[in-house]
Formats: C-alpha cells, sequence, structure tokens
C-alpha cells in the first residue's frame, strides 16, 4: 500500500475518530478538527454572574497544521441560549440561528505551522448552558510553482489511454484517493445520523473537503484586487494629509513634506508645556494649572498594532478644529496579536507613542498612554509594565500633556487583593520619574466596578478610577455604580465608552446614549470616543469605506463619529 493511500485511510479514520470526540464537547472546552489541516479550539477562560444574569469569555484558538499558508478563515458558531455581549480581534455577522465570525486584515493569514489566539467572545444566558455547535470554512494558497501548462497536459494525460506508467500510477493514485474521499464523506455522514451532537465537527470537515479550488482562485484575485486598491489608496492618503497640514493650526510647527513622508525623525516640535499646564485631580474632579475645573472630551485609537496609520498630527489636527477634542488616548495591546508583548515590534510601537505625545504637545492636546490590558488580571503583566511605565515616565516626565492608564479592562481581578496592589507597584514605578502625572486605575469587569473603590482608593493624590460603558449594553445598573462612586468622592474618568453594544458590532441606542451624555456632563466627567479607526464596526469612528486618516468631512464619518463629534463640539 503506498504513502498516499495511506493517508487517505487516516483522513477517514481520522473523521470518524472526531466524531466521538465531538461527543465530549462540553461547556468548558470545546475542541473542532476542520480537516486535516486546521484546528478550532475554544477555551473557556472566564464566568461569572452579574443582575441575574450568567456571563462567560471564550478565547479563540485556529492553528495551520499544514506547510501551506492558510489565506483566510471563518467560523460559524450556533448561538443556543446565548447572546453576543462582546467580541475582540473578529468581525461579528448575526445570521439569525448562528453567528458568522470573520477575522480582522491583520489576524486573516495564518503562517504555516502557525496558531492565532487573538479571537475572543463574551456570551451571556440566564443560565450555564452547554456552547452551541462551530463550523470553520477555510482557504490555502495555491501553490505559486505550478506551471499552467504542464497542469493541462497532467489534465489531458489523465484521459489518454496511452500515458506512460508513471502517469498510469498517478492517475491510479488519483483514482484512490478519490474514492478515499467519497468514503470519508459517507463515514462522516452516516456518522451524523447516529450522533446527532458532532454536527459541528462533521460540517467543519464536510466544509473542508468540499471547498473547490475555484474559491481558492477568487480568493487570490481578491486579494490581488486588494493589493492594487490599497496602493491607490496609499497615494490618496499622501495628498490628503499633506492638504489638512497646510490648513492645520498654526501652532502646529511641524514640517508638512516631512511629515507626510512618514519619516518622523526630522520633525521638529516646540515646547514640553501646553496653555492649560499639568492637570490633577481635585476632590472628585479634575482641574488645571490654573485651579479651573476641565472636562477631558476626547478619542482613543484603536490598537496602534493594528491601526497606528491614524496616530498623526494632522489627524490630531483635524479633531483639534473640527471636533474640539483636548484630549486623545494611544492605546497599545501587551498580549494580543503582534501586541507589545506577543511578537510587535517594540521599538516602533513607542516611536508610534512618542509620535503621538510629541504631536499632541505641539497642538495643546493632553495624551494618554493606555495600557491596553483587556480580558484578564492585569498581574499577568506586571513586571512588563513596570518596566514600560518606568521608561514612558522617564522619557516624558517634562511634559505636562502626559497621563498614564496602567490597566485598561481587568477582568476576575478583585479590587482590593489584585488590582489596588498591582496599580500600587505600578504608580510607584512612575513617581520615582514624575510625582505629579495623572493616572488612571481601571477596575474589575471592563472597568465596570468603581464602586469597589469607594473606601479603598489608593493612596496617591492624582489617581482617577476607569468606568467604561457601551450604551447599548450598559444602562441604569452601570450608571448606578458611577453616581455611588462620585458621590462617596471617589474621581472617576470614563477613558472609553461608545454608543452601541458592547461588542462593538451592535447597533446604537441613542436614547442612553443621551442619558449617559447628560450624566457625564452634568458632574464634569471626562470621557473618551473609542476608537479612531475605519474597522467595519459600529464603534468605529471612521466609515468603514473612508481611506483618509485625517482631514475628514462630516460624511466620513461614521453614525457614532457623527454622535461624538457633535457631543465633544458641544
Amino acid at each position: 500500500m503506498n504513502m498516499s493511500r495511506k493517508k487517505g485511510i487516516l483522513t477517514v479514520l481520522l473523521a470518524l475518530v472526531l466524531v466521538f470526540v465531538s461527543l465530549d464537547f462540553g461547556f468548558c472546552y470545546k475542541k473542532v478538527l476542520a480537516d486535516n489541516d486546521a484546528t478550532v479550539s475554544i477555551d473557556k477562560s472566564n464566568s461569572w454572574e452579574s443582575n441575574g444574569e450568567y456571563f462567560a469569555q471564550f478565547n479563540i484558538t485556529i492553528t495551520n497544521n499544514s506547510s501551506k499558508r492558510l489565506t483566510d478563515w471563518q467560523l460559524k458558531l450556533d448561538k443556543g441560549s446565548f447572546s453576543l455581549s462582546q467580541s475582540w480581534c473578529c468581525s461579528i455577522t448575526d445570521c439569525g440561528s448562528y453567528w458568522q465570525i470573520s477575522p480582522e486584515s491583520y489576524n486573516q493569514v495564518i503562517e504555516a505551522s502557525m496558531s492565532i489566539s487573538n479571537v475572543g467572545l463574551i456570551l451571556s444566558s440566564s443560565g450555564e448552558t452547554s456552547l452551541g455547535n462551530v463550523t470553520i470554512v477555510t482557504s490555502y494558497e495555491t501553490t505559486s510553482s505550478t506551471n499552467p501548462t504542464s497542469s493541462s497536459n497532467e489534465s489531458n494525460n489523465t484521459t489518454n489511454t496511452t500515458a506512460t506508467d508513471s502517469t498510469s500510477d498517478s492517475v491510479a493514485e488519483e483514482n484512490q484517493e478519490g474514492e478515499l474521499l467519497d468514503c470519508g464523506k459517507c463515514a462522516l455522514i452516516g456518522a451524523e445520523l447516529h450522533f446527532p451532537y458532532a454536527n459541528g465537527a462533521l460540517a467543519s470537515a464536510k466544509t473542508a473537503i468540499d471547498y473547490s479550488n475555484e474559491s481558492k482562485e477568487l480568493v487570490a484575485k481578491e486579494r490581488e484586487s486588494t493589493e492594487a486598491t490599497t496602493n491607490e489608496e496609499e497615494v490618496t492618503t499622501g495628498v490628503v494629509a499633506l492638504e489638512d497640514t497646510k490648513s492645520a493650526d498654526s501652532t502646529v510647527t511641524n514640517n508638512d513634506e516631512t511629515a507626510n513622508s512618514g519619516d518622523n525623525s526630522q520633525i521638529t516640535y516646540g515646547s514640553a508645556r501646553i496653555p492649560t499646564g499639568r492637570v490633577r485631580v481635585s476632590g472628585s474632579h479634575l482641574v488645571d494649572s490654573s485651579g479651573s475645573q476641565v472636562q477631558l472630551r476626547g478619542v482613543s485609537t484603536h490598537g496602534i498594532s493594528w491601526f497606528p496609520e491614524y496616530l498623526n498630527s494632522a489627524a490630531l489636527s483635524t479633531l483639534k478644529n473640527d471636533w474640539g477634542i483636548n484630549v486623545i488616548r494611544i492605546a497599545m495591546y501587551p498580549k494580543e496579536y503582534a501586541g507589545y508583548l506577543s511578537g510587535g515590534d517594540k521599538e516602533s510601537l513607542k516611536s508610534k507613542i512618542d509620535e503621538g505625545v510629541k504631536a499632541a504637545a505641539n497642538l495643546g492636546l493632553y495624551v494618554i498612554i493606555d495600557w491596553h490590558v483587556l480580558n484578564y488580571n492585569p498581574n499577568e503583566t506586571k513586571d512588563e509594565a513596570i518596566a514600560f511605565f518606568k521608561e514612558m515616565s522617564n522619557k516624558y516626565k517634562d511634559y505636562e500633556n502626559v497621563i498614564y492608564e496602567i490597566c485598561n479592562e481587568p477582568v476576575g481581578a478583585e479590587w482590593s487583593s489584585q488590582i489596588k496592589p498591582y496599580a500600587e507597584s505600578v504608580i510607584s514605578a512612575i513617581r520615582e520619574n514624575d510625582s505629579q502625572a495623572l493616572i488612571i486605575v481601571g477596575t474589575n469587569t471592563w472597568s465596570q466596578d468603581v464602586d469597589a473603590v469607594v473606601g479603598n482608593t489608593i493612596d496617591d493624590a492624582n489617581v482617577c478610577y476607569s468606568l467604561h460603558f457601551y450604551a447599548a449594553t450598559h444602562k441604569e445598573a452601570i450608571q448606578n455604580k458611577l453616581k455611588y462612586a462620585i458621590n462617596n468622592g471617589v474621581p472617576v474618568f470614563v477613558s472609553e465608552c461608545s454608543i452601541c453594544d458592547a461588542s462593538g458590532s451592535g447597533g446604537i441606542d441613542y436614547t442612553w446614549a443621551n442619558s449617559w451624555l447628560n450624566l457625564l456632563n452634568e458632574n464634569n466627567i471626562s470621557y473618551i470616543a473609542w476608537s479612531l479607526c475605519n474597522k467595519q464596526e459600529t464603534s468605529a469612528l471612521i466609515k468603514s469605506s473612508c481611506s483618509k486618516t485625517s482631514g475628514w468631512s462630516e460624511d466620513d464619518y461614521s453614525d457614532a463619529g457623527k454622535w461624538f463629534r457633535t457631543a465633544i463640539r458641544n
């Protein structure tokens, strides 16, 4: 028996084994073998109850087991009794009985023998229950060395009765593999009839088997078209940025030509001092250097590993002049794909932060350097955070506009025993270099549990505590937490918010968005809108069809962008 036939038999056996493995799919761990080349695992990393509802966090890992480049993937997850509360590093499409999970541009491609593990979901239900079935569709890079003429000849040889012995052997092997493929399909279909709970895994395998070369060719053509479009967009972006810089606020001293070349090494920045001076905590409010109360209103970048192009002087100038922002937040993910601690170029990321800090100072804007902890205990990156903020605070100790946010959205970390000790350690590192900078500390459950800080604040006079909301999800219960905190003297900073649901991709709730805005304005609470990018999701402030990275007009803003522009301007 030749190797090809052995491999085919193993494929069928593996498919059958998969059926039995699928019977053990539980709520805590779920593993789906799509085909010989791709594996999907879903791990429940956390769960909790809130307001009578059950929540569970799932982390998704997709592994390319093949020697080929995986160029695209999609998952289908049956809803069951769950509702989607939040997602990250993916796009979610509601297809009725299931969600279609699609990659972002930065995690669409998986190199041979590599994995991506930055995709995650938070699902909610009335009680603990089983996760629905999952299927995957994958697309692989075709072999570029194949000669079209040779392929044509081989195709002709399969029907030529006078072919050479080697060709006959090749045809025989192809026929054997075809028979095994049909056998595998039959085995899968038969198993599905007997094991309905294995539907997800079976559908995965069948979908992978049936995925045609024609589909792969379409993906390749689409990829070529996208690359061509990107090249055109880059030219357009350069023109827009140049025009915007020429009309920018007179306080910008950047050289227009240099700024738009992408080389920031020769940009000349003005003083690190800004007109309003350092911002500090006074009671439960923020005040500027004159002692006047201030409310910071601004926007946050998305992860600068993925959307660095939006953090530039021309963009900040547009937002200052058109929106009236007085603060920009720079979000840097530590653990996610291409993050500071997970394969990202640390020097490039720090260079991008430097560009943002200096551009903001030149425009008289405050800037928040955000260590974007997301969905985990911040102590997991405590040592790295200390080192990072020690470096940043030493570098920017003379900059009056710099604010430090040391843990964006912790999860599974109780305030007293986990987050507060972490914060005290990081703050101590910052204070070694800068005794005056404002520091923002996240709270548990995606910075919603700001009420836990009452009576247990950090012993530092210039610290705020963050609360985040997404208006279509977080309503009266979270507003009550905010009211309780500020009524008890806790200085609160809403360092991230949006007007859609917590997934970032759902519908907008204008009623609760306006309710939140009124609450923030009445209490002079600072807030930051998420996020400055054109990602195809509701919370992105720029339309996905817009390729500009500055100089936007009103038509370029998404519905969320238009709402926040009005809110910040008024």
